[in-house]
């Protein structure tokens, strides 16, 4: 054990508050940066709440309450059973009457349910329309109100984790190529494009090192399911041939040329590659990411891509606080050559050779 390692001990705190060592520190790279966010604890566990279920019926697409005594469901009887019994003390239906579907559910449920139908909406209107759909469903307009700020603010985290973590895997890696794959009906179904593209990239993955991570979306005006990606291509197994194509392009009205993979092509169809310059990477990861906030867009990684590498931080490699103005951000701006300590040993000085042995945090 070297006897520089402190343990779970910060040691002497200098006049700008930085600590002598930072044990089991979380580790990310973004731009020319590592960004450190030292090991905290916290001894509460969060409470885990159960949704409460409720009955409603569902009438042209609205929501009516079916309890209106607000009175909890049974826990022990199924949610089919529940239908079934809720159906079954309906009176039944008269030929003009239109079929009502009463089933049970959970507010939660159908604010998504709700979020989803009026997602091509701009968001204070979505907002609006999900809020006029659940009033129904509360005692007050208060009660709805505060529900779906609530969960839009919900909504809203997902999407923001969501884009932290792909950005957070991205800067980990050095990919070479930005690159679109689009659906072409003569070669696959959707369902088959889909399922072939993720298994030629387990298997370019497996056998030839390459790395993806990318996003499968439509697009806005022929709901043409395509894939946006990063690739890291060490041995040229796609990018090793490129051709140059030049086709029309309607969106701008005019001819547009573009490298493509002749792999891809064969398999899958027109493709789309650029090659991305260092001053362009930072781009090329927000472009993928606005996506990520879109309705039904599912993200996409090789197996292994990781967020964070797990290291001691000795005081000396600490460059100083990510927001000295902050008392509450602990994060720390770290030298691109920092030391790499694991549990008081020393791996060495950060490249790629050393985070590759180091603990990574998925």
């Amino acid at each position: 054990m070297n006897n520089r390692y402190k343990g779970d001990q910060l040691g002497e705190i200098d006049n700008d508050g930085i600590a002598q060592w930072y044990p089991k520190c979380k580790v990310r790279k973004e731009g020319d940066v590592y960004i450190a966010t030292p090991h905290t604890t916290n001894p509460t566990r969060r409470a885990v709440r159960k949704p409460k279920e409720i009955a409603v019926s569902v009438k042209d697409g609205k929501y009516a309450l079916e309890n209106p005594s607000d009175k909890p469901l049974n826990d022990n009887v199924t949610q089919s059973e529940r239908s079934t019994e809720q159906t079954d003390k309906s009176p039944p239906a008269s030929k003009e009457t239109p079929k009502t579907d009463v089933r049970i559910t959970t507010l939660k449920q159908i604010f998504d349910e709700l979020s989803d139908r009026y997602y091509k909406q701009y968001p204070n209107v979505r907002k609006q329309s999900i809020l006029k759909d659940m009033l129904p469903l509360f005692p007050t307009e208060t009660d709805a109100v505060y529900f779906v700020d609530e969960h839009w603010r919900r909504k809203w985290r997902n999407a923001y984790t969501r884009k932290q973590r792909f950005e957070y895997k991205a800067y980990n890696q050095n990919y070479e190529y930005f690159f679109t794959v689009t659906f072409d009906s003569k070669k696959h179904t959707e369902e088959s494009f889909e399922k072939s593209l993720k298994l030629a990239f387990s298997n370019l993955h497996k056998r030839y090192g390459c790395l993806f991570q990318g996003v499968w979306e439509r697009g806005t005006e022929n709901d043409r399911l395509h894939f946006h990606g990063l690739i890291y291509d060490p041995n040229k197994k796609i990018t090793g041939e490129m051709e140059t194509v030049s086709d029309y392009n309607p969106k701008t009205g005019k001819m547009k040329t573009y490298l493509q993979s002749k792999y891809f092509f064969e398999k899958f169809g027109r493709n789309e590659f650029s090659e991305i310059i260092p001053q362009m990477y930072d781009s090329a990861i927000k472009y993928i990411t606005k996506y990520l906030s879109k309705q039904g867009v599912k993200p996409y990684y090789s197996k292994g891509l990781y967020r964070f590498i797990e290291s001691d931080i000795d005081g000396n490699d600490v460059l100083g606080k990510m927001d000295g103005a902050d008392e509450r951000d602990i994060r720390l701006l770290v030298a691109k050559d920092f030391r790499v300590w694991q549990e008081g040993v020393l791996i060495g000085e950060a490249s790629p050779e050393t985070i590759a042995k180091a603990s990574k945090l998925p």
